[in-house]
């Protein structure tokens, strides 16, 4: 009675500072946990409310101190431990929370509520062998519990996918996890769907399609009622994996029946009946395998027969599909007759005739276009067009009547596109196809009135490719009138309809081919990008960025990116656990499949990576700043990446089919996306190798520059990270010569997929060589030491070299520009000259910082150097050796070249220039707008206007504070 007394006066003195943290009034936790703690100073559990509270105050220090205070203590407390939990998983400490709960299971190992909460602190670190022991542990103390029992059979299970180990995995980790299943089954102790489920999991994984079978059949199998024909389908697949087709099709034909427009069934339905043509198999005379359809003869039968059947009530898309289907899987595998079905022209034709009015037409159709040969093509769009009228007598355009007429109209074009038929366009041509898409789109508009904003118009896509066709016009005449012709038109799309995400990626192509980044963010804010999206869409602006030069935007994007993929660890740990206290075993392989596809992420190491390279170009005005941020990063430059990048592991989550364009044979999506995808590989590796250099050369800086170490000669820990310096210079070039020697020729990007990176620039204009040398310098001056400086004719005293600036000047030379060009009287935007000075500012920030590193071997050496004059007491002091005037005259060169590049940066502003895109005519236009386009075509240009301002301004902010930079360094 006095315990449960205590217990509720504990909770009472804890009430208000939980209702304080569920309010977020943290600062008055901390005030009600002070108060609770000078009644009892010992009371543990309001000391860990109050670390919670500092914690979400920002004041991790003193947080962890009382933390650390607890958890030496090792408490045993539910209260405490839960609050303990959430304290260390606010911070990502998911190995504090295990050995927390350890520590807590040895002192009551008698405690289900402490097991069960260590069983899930393994769960969030995927310890799977831990996991099985802890669950036995349970099963120990509830032997009658099933859940904790089947918690182990699944953490073994895991213990097999994870291994390395294949031998490993199918001879001993399922065999076990197969055993202990078999064990409950003869014991008739299975009581649940999810326990048969899992049973059924390690059957496949084992490959025992038989023993599943029986499973699924027997009376284990009457327990598996949460999804409708369940069982059909499994037997159906298991069938189809043991080869037995006659029994597979059976199944396939019996789920048809039941679902006719469902396309796996009709795919897996053909393959079965194909096997058994080509085996030859037919029934016993004495069967009655009614059901079996083992010719193509039958197989046709029942399409037909489906056909009809679903023809009396609507029609379905799968029973016309399967016949196109059963054609093309028939000429995949030989000359297989197939008769009552007709030819592939004619079932085509059918099929624009019954779903033609549909938006899925084109998806469909073009799988089997295939099937007919180029002039059977040209003849089938051609007499889809005559079931439209599109012009009058005259030539005068006759638009759609309905929508329907004019889905009809979009899929005809669509398909058109696909077949290529527009590629023999010449550009006058493609400029009239696309005017009149555009009057379309307007007209369609009528049939969208009454639409929701979050709804696609009708319409839209007829904008799209107008804008499609636009900027062809553009790439063929180089003509960039018709560019911004595309952008009007799709910004004109983007008001009219809000929900188009095709529009908004469309546009951040077409503004960043101009060099204007500023659209782009606000685009992109409207795009609504959240949670996975980060991922997959993130690369839609990121090559962008910082290649146009604002940074501020920068650094806001990668900062949310990176908040995702750290939050995602977190949330998918929590999605874990609920699988295991519900039992979705199934659901646990796909949580941690997806898990394991944000961690190797390409677009979260680029994200790592860029934004600390960032926040060393940024937030660093001298080389103080550089190192206290390099220490605040804890960036190993020994390890393998910066942070660690496991190249081989890296995925490509980017979803690159976000914009439709309807090309086949022009533009190859898959082969664009593996080249992008190495692309991006190598370019992160130059950038980590970067970022891991310069982390390294500061690292080096400070420890030569400490007296001690001058005075003990080379320490054991600056010799390593001398050597890792060298090693990884070395790293780079090789790296360098083996991509120039792999792809050697350029890509020909399209605005149809992914952007290109800056690899190309980066080492065609040998950016690069600037960081090679400044780590040569750097290796000098660090074998430099005191006694070399009184050897006159030493000529280790001549570095460092003017070499650095020297390619900055000329790489400033070679980029200095005009933002307006002019070719044959017209007038264009030259955005090639803000994403190569953007690149050179960066550059040049790189060099800073490793120049600084040179000032801080040099400054101890110089001083060493004083302290030796004064105590030989001569009357005419020596004179400075050669490497400190060298250092000067070096910071001079930067000094002078950051100044040019300053002045050439300020004349990218185009109100400096006095220059008004949105007054200027770049190109003569052969269209008169309209006066909605003509208003948007001035804010278009004025935004594009802004956009450079903005670069200009912050490019010139950065150089700036280079400028500051210089300024510090002086001996």
């Amino acid at each position: 009675m006095a315990s449960g007394s205590h217990v509720d006066v504990n909770e009472r003195r804890l009430r208000p500072i939980y209702d304080c943290l569920d309010n977020g009034n943290n600062k008055k936790a901390i005030q009600e946990a002070e108060k609770a703690l000078k009644k009892h100073k010992d009371f543990q559990c309001a000391k860990v409310l109050k670390a919670l509270a500092l914690l979400r105050l920002g004041r991790h220090d003193e947080s962890s101190v009382i933390l650390d205070e607890i958890h030496s203590q090792h408490p045993t407390d539910e209260a405490t431990l839960q609050a303990m939990a959430i304290c260390y998983r606010e911070v990502y400490k998911l190995e504090a929370i295990a050995d927390l709960y350890e520590n807590a299971r040895k002192n009551c190992p008698d405690n289900e509520d402490i097991l069960s909460a260590l069983f899930m602190a393994y769960v969030r670190l995927g310890d799977y062998k831990k996991q099985q022991q802890t669950a036995m542990l349970l099963h120990r103390l509830q032997p009658n519990k099933n859940p904790c029992y089947f918690w182990a059979v699944m953490s073994i299970v895991m213990q097999s996918q994870s291994s390395e180990d294949e031998k490993l995995a199918k001879g001993m980790f399922l065999p076990l996890a197969e055993r202990m299943v078999k064990k409950y089954v003869d014991e008739k102790k299975i009581n649940a769907e999810e326990e048969v489920q899992l049973y059924l999991i390690i059957l496949n994984l084992m490959g025992k399609w038989e023993e599943a079978y029986e499973v699924v059949t027997g009376e284990l199998g009457e327990k598996l009622t949460s999804e409708t024909f369940f069982k059909e389908r499994k037997a159906a697949e298991l069938f189809s994996k043991m080869q037995k087709w006659p029994e597979a099709n059976a199944k396939f034909k019996f789920l048809l029946k039941e679902n006719p427009d469902h396309w796996q069934y009709w795919k897996d339905y053909i393959y079965s009946c194909l096997k058994m043509v080509q085996s030859n198999w037919k029934p016993q005379e004495d069967s009655q395998d009614s059901e079996i359809d083992y010719t193509i003869d039958m197989a046709c039968e029942f399409i037909s027969q489906t056909i009809t059947m679903c023809s009396k009530d609507r029609s379905l898309r799968g029973p016309y599909l399967a016949q196109l289907e059963l054609i093309k899987v028939l000429r995949e595998n030989g000359d297989l007759s197939v008769k009552n079905l007709g030819s592939p022209m004619e079932l085509l034709q059918n099929y624009f005739k019954l779903f033609g009015d549909k938006n899925c037409c084109y998806e469909d159709m073009k799988l089997f276009t295939d099937l007919i040969s180029k002039p059977q093509q040209l003849e089938m769009i051609s007499s889809f067009m005559k079931t439209l009228e599109l012009h009058n007598s005259d030539g005068d355009i006759l638009f759609a009547s309905d929508v329907k007429a004019m889905q009809r109209h979009l899929t005809i074009l669509q398909m058109a596109r696909y077949l290529g038929i527009q590629d023999t366009m010449i550009a006058e041509e493609r400029l009239v196809l696309a005017r009149e898409c555009t009057q379309r789109y307007q007209h369609g508009l009528e049939f969208g009135k009454d639409l929701l904003i979050t709804d696609i118009q009708y319409s839209d896509n007829f904008l799209l490719m107008a804008a499609h066709l636009l900027v062809e016009v553009w790439e063929t005449t180089s003509n960039q009138q018709y560019l911004i012709e595309a952008i009007v038109q799709l910004q004109k799309g983007s008001k009219n309809c809000p929900a188009n995400f095709q529009f908004k990626v469309m546009l951040i192509h077409l503004y960043s081919v101009l060099g204007a980044y500023g659209p782009c963010q606000q685009l992109y804010d409207s795009l609504e990008v959240k949670h996975i999206m980060n991922d997959t869409l993130g690369y839609v602006i990121s090559n962008h960025m910082v290649r146009l030069g604002h940074f501020a935007a920068a650094s806001a994007n990668y900062g949310s990116m990176l908040k995702f993929f750290a939050v995602n660890h977190k949330e998918t740990a929590e999605y874990l656990i609920a699988a295991y206290k519900y039992g979705s075993f199934n659901k646990i392989f796909e949580f941690v499949r997806f898990r394991e596809k944000l961690q190797n992420s390409l677009q979260y190491a680029c994200a790592k990576v860029e934004s600390m390279l960032l926040d060393l170009m940024l937030e660093t005005s001298n080389h103080q700043s550089v190192e206290q941020m390099v220490t605040h990063m804890e960036i190993d430059p020994s390890e393998e990446g910066a942070p660690a990048v496991e190249f081989g592991k890296l995925c490509d989550n980017r979803d690159l089919r976000i914009i439709e364009s309807w090309d086949k044979e022009t533009y190859d999506k898959r082969l664009a996306s593996d080249f992008s995808f190495q692309e991006e590989k190598a370019w992160l590796r130059i950038r980590s190798l970067t970022l891991r250099i310069l982390a390294c050369a500061v690292s080096l800086g400070q420890q030569m520059s400490n007296s001690k170490t001058m005075n003990n000669g080379l320490g054991a820990e600056k010799k390593a990270l001398h050597e890792i310096l060298e090693s990884l210079g070395k790293e780079l070039s090789e790296h360098i010569r083996e991509y120039e020697k792999k792809f050697n020729k350029v890509y020909d990007y399209s605005l149809r997929g992914p952007s290109p990176t800056r690899i190309t620039k980066y080492l065609s204009d040998g950016h690069y060589q600037v960081v090679c040398s400044m780590i040569d310098t750097i290796l000098h001056l660090f074998n430099l030491q005191p006694e070399d400086l009184e050897q006159s004719e030493n000529e280790k005293q001549e570095s460092p070299s003017q070499k650095v600036p020297e390619i900055l000047a000329s790489l400033l030379t070679k980029y200095r520009g005009t933002l307006l060009s002019e070719t044959d009287g017209k007038k264009s935007i030259n955005a090639t000259v803000i994403e190569n000075l953007s690149l050179l500012a960066e550059t040049m920030s790189h060099s800073a910082i490793l120049i600084g590193v040179c000032h801080r071997i040099l400054k101890p050496l110089k001083t060493s150097w004083n302290k030796r004059c004064r105590k030989k007491k001569t009357e005419t002091p020596p004179p400075l050796p050669p490497v400190f005037s060298n250092f000067t005259k070096l910071i001079a060169s930067f000094d002078a070249c950051a100044k040019d590049m300053h002045v050439a940066t300020r004349d990218l502003d185009p109100v400096l220039l006095s220059i008004d895109l949105s007054s200027l005519s770049l190109a003569d236009s052969d269209s008169k707008d309209s006066p909605d386009d003509a208003a948007i075509r001035k804010d278009v240009l004025k935004s594009i206007e802004t956009s450079y301002q903005s670069t200009s301004r912050e490019v010139c902010e950065l150089i700036h504070n280079k400028l500051q930079y210089f300024n510090g360094l002086k001996l």
